[in-house]
């Protein structure tokens, strides 16, 4: 056998086939020789280590020390034809373990790059394949042959292709108000694949209760709450429309007033029609009628002048109709000159003991009395008249006004005293009628 050279100082050694320190191992804290089969320096205690350390600085420098070891080992045998199985450096290594311990270290750097590169690897081919697969989406996007992304609803609906979906909330015809009279309701279909079911007196509906199948009539006077929802076809329910209506009784029909609105000039009666259980009340100040007002239980006769008659017709409960009006002006044709109405006022006057004579003449005084005709007034129901202020002359000729007025009506003469109420409108005082 050879022995190469190699001081005793290199770091200790095992054998391979044995895992303990040869004899004349030294410490390599103290220098001290470790006895054959110690694992530890009987001088300073230092433990010696079964495999070396080996940092990567270092594996160049003993890649090259084995490299220069294996060619001088080879050189040697060729020369001395020594034992081809064994070499001594201070220690006795296989080369069949030689071999396979270089073939594990290798093995284990295989092992090593595997567990690093596979994960990338992979998560390449992962990116690679999902990058693919968007390249793909966009393309079809683009082309036309793939649907654009949906919103959350739309992608429920999409998802639940396999199912039904939840069907919405029913559209109705009418919404919740107060009526008069029936009520007709209708629903729009969501789709052919949803059924409707529905109550009018306010309690849940399911699909139990009445289904829909043509307009709802809700007729029932008073309050009525209509409840609808939807089923799919796996019987599984929507959101609820729930209206409410107050259905009032049916207004009877508004009374019918022969006589239209307009001018008259001679006298005229007002006639009224009504519906069947029904009475006609009517009011001639304006005012709205009432169930408590003048009751038309005959023809009226038309009042001279202007006048305003509101009509309305009430059933058995109490229902009023719509409000008919209609205003008149009668006017009769003039019977009566001015100057006969001045006549007119003195002669009832002179009745009165007002007047002495016909001449105006009036009692414990020099001057007279003259009536002329101021104007015409049309009072409101009563007709049209000639207007006449009251003027005392003195014995000098002056003339002042009295303050008293008359009236006197254009038609058929009667004689009335004329002053005003707290609304400044004309009163009459009849003093005698023709």
């Amino acid at each position: 056998m050879m022995k190469m050279g190699i001081t005793k100082k290199m770091r200790p050694v095992m054998t391979a086939e044995m895992n303990i320190p040869l004899p004349g191992t030294l410490c390599p804290k103290c220098g001290s020789e470790i006895p054959e089969g110690k694992l530890y320096c009987e001088s300073c205690g230092e433990e010696i280590r079964f495999v070396p350390e080996f940092e990567p600085e270092v594996d160049d420098s003993i890649a090259s020390v084995m490299t220069d070891v294996a060619r001088e080992i080879a050189h040697t045998g060729e020369e001395t034809g020594g034992d081809k199985d064994y070499f001594d450096i201070h220690l006795r290594i296989p080369k069949k373990a030689l071999r396979y311990t270089a073939v594990g270290i290798g093995i284990a750097a295989v092992i090593t790059l595997a567990v690093i590169a596979i994960p990338h690897v992979l998560e390449l081919k992962v990116f690679d394949r999902a990058t693919r697969a968007s390249e793909e989406t966009a393309t079809q996007q683009a082309e036309g042959n793939m649907p654009q992304a949906v919103s959350d609803s739309a992608q429920t609906e999409t998802e639940s292709e396999a199912g039904a979906s939840i069907p919405q909330a029913p559209s109705i015809s009418v919404s919740s108000g107060r009526y008069q009279g029936p009520v007709t309701v209708e629903i729009t279909p969501e789709s052919d694949d949803v059924r409707y079911y529905y109550t009018t007196d306010g309690s849940k509906p399911d699909d139990t209760k009445e289904r829909y199948l043509g307009p709802i009539v809700i007729d029932s006077e008073g309050e009525s709450t209509l409840r609808v929802v939807g089923f799919n076809e796996k019987g599984e329910s929507g959101e609820e429309t729930i209206a409410m209506y107050m259905i009032e009784p049916a207004a009877p029909d508004a009374p019918v007033i022969l006589e239209d609105s307009g001018d008259y000039t001679q006298s005229t009666m007002i006639v009224a029609v009504m519906q069947e259980n029904c009475r006609i009340t009517y009011t001639t100040d304006k005012s709205e009628p009432t169930v408590d007002s003048t009751e038309y239980t005959s023809p009226i006769k038309m009042p001279v002048g202007n006048s305003v008659f509101r009509f309305r017709a009430f059933d058995a409960d109490g229902v009023g109709s719509e409000i008919v009006e209609r205003n008149y002006h009668l006017v009769y044709a003039r019977l009566i000159s001015e100057e006969q109405a001045s006549e007119a006022v003195i002669r009832v006057l002179i009745e009165k003991n007002v007047l002495l004579d016909g001449s105006g003449k009036v009692l414990g005084q020099d001057g007279y009395n003259i009536y002329p005709v101021d104007s015409i007034i049309e009072i409101e129901g009563a007709g049209e008249y000639y207007r006449i202020v009251e003027r005392y002359v003195q014995a000098d000729g002056t003339t002042t006004d009295t303050g008293l007025l008359y009236a006197v009506n254009t038609n058929d003469g009667s004689v009335h005293r004329l002053g005003y109420d707290s609304s400044g409108n004309y009163t009459l005082f009849t003093l005698r009628n023709k």
